[in-house]
């Protein structure tokens, strides 16, 4: 899929996964990027919240501890060399500082999707991170989950109607302390309320300095497990939101459809606050096995084939055109059809795809 670094960066993110050394790692057969969910307790108050993230006194606690995360980096061994940080609110975790400081000094890349509250002394630290990973050649990326700036929609789709603000002012903060505005990219969630919306979103966070907008899809796990006919995107709003973004970003964005294709889905693993280890975040019920087990690098070793999703799919999506670069969404297919080798159910170029999934409530 990646083959050649562009000459001019004008979508950093990307341009992140183009890197020589990066793209030798996959195509030697071997993950390139970490998923790590560091807890899941978040104030952001998403209703659909894939992870159950609430801000409840009765959670037990969903911290991953410094000392696990740093035996994690070890997989710099295997040639992993980024790491994405999620959370619920990272920025909650008691260790998050010494988390980012670590990695980067590790010689990591680093990417976090924020819930987007963000106070003022933290946005001084992230910007400190930000300058010594550009010292060093290394990139850390910022994600602003804001779902729409239209206040009846989010009412729909959160359960804290003042957080709208509360994220703006958080985003505009981190720009006020300095973090570079290309190094921070939007990552709204796409439901059938924020579908409404969504065009407009994304250009606002252009218009800010973003140069690239993630797009996940909704899917019904967590709060939302038996809710899919409630937030489920129609795939008309899923292919407008797509297609408005290659028309800013690049008609490549469109290879791979919905997806995040192959160099993605077959490129990164996952590890979550418990601990365990998976192919993707949302695919929690398939861990391989569980870090406060067993040993991080021998479970990669003996699970490799299952973490990189190495499957015969079935389907439209085996013979689509894009079907080099794309295995189309597996967390998708086997929340959906309960199949992870059919095909992506929410990809606008599956001609078998419905507009929407769940025909009634409580699907």
């Amino acid at each position: 899929m990646f083959t050649k670094r562009q000459l001019k960066r004008e979508n950093p993110v990307i341009d992140l996964f183009t890197r020589r050394e990066l793209v030798k790692i996959y195509n030697k057969g071997n993950p390139i990027c970490t998923n790590i969910e560091i807890n899941q307790r978040c104030a952001g108050g998403c209703m659909y919240c894939y992870a159950s993230s609430v801000d409840l006194d009765y959670l037990p606690n969903d911290n991953l501890s410094l000392e696990k995360f740093k035996e994690i980096l070890e997989l710099r061994k295997i040639g992993i060399q980024v790491l994405y940080l999620y959370g619920g609110d990272q920025l909650i975790h008691p260790n998050c500082k010494e988390m980012v400081f670590h990695a980067i000094e590790e010689g990591f890349h680093l990417l976090m999707p924020l819930a987007g509250l963000i106070p003022k002394t933290k946005a001084e630290w992230l910007v400190k991170a930000q300058k010594l990973a550009t010292s060093r050649d290394q990139e850390f990326f910022i994600g602003i989950h804001i779902d729409t700036l239209n206040q009846d929609v989010y009412n729909k789709v959160n359960r804290y109607p003042n957080s709208l603000k509360a994220k703006i002012d958080g985003y505009q903060g981190l720009l006020d302390q300095g973090f570079p505005p290309d190094r921070i990219y939007g990552c709204p969630t796409l439901t059938i309320q924020t579908g409404e919306t969504i065009t407009e979103l994304m250009n606002w966070f252009y218009s800010k300095g973003a140069k690239h907008v993630a797009l996940p899809i909704f899917t019904p796990l967590g709060l939302s497990i038996n809710e899919g006919m409630k937030w489920e995107p129609t795939l008309t709003q899923i292919q407008k939101a797509f297609h408005h973004r290659a028309d800013v970003e690049g008609k490549s964005m469109l290879m791979v459809g919905s997806a995040d294709g192959k160099y993605g889905c077959q490129g990164h693993i996952a590890i979550t606050a418990n601990g365990d280890v998976v192919p993707c975040l949302l695919l929690p019920d398939l861990a391989v096995g569980n870090i406060y087990k067993d040993n991080l690098l021998e479970i990669v070793k003996k699970s490799k084939k299952q973490l990189l999703l190495k499957y015969n799919i079935k389907g439209p999506c085996a013979s689509c055109v894009s079907r080099h670069v794309c295995i189309g969404c597996r967390a998708r297919a086997h929340v959906y059809h309960g199949d992870i080798t059919a095909s992506d159910p929410k990809c606008f170029y599956n001609p078998e795809a419905p507009e929407r999934f769940f025909k009634k409530k409580g699907a």
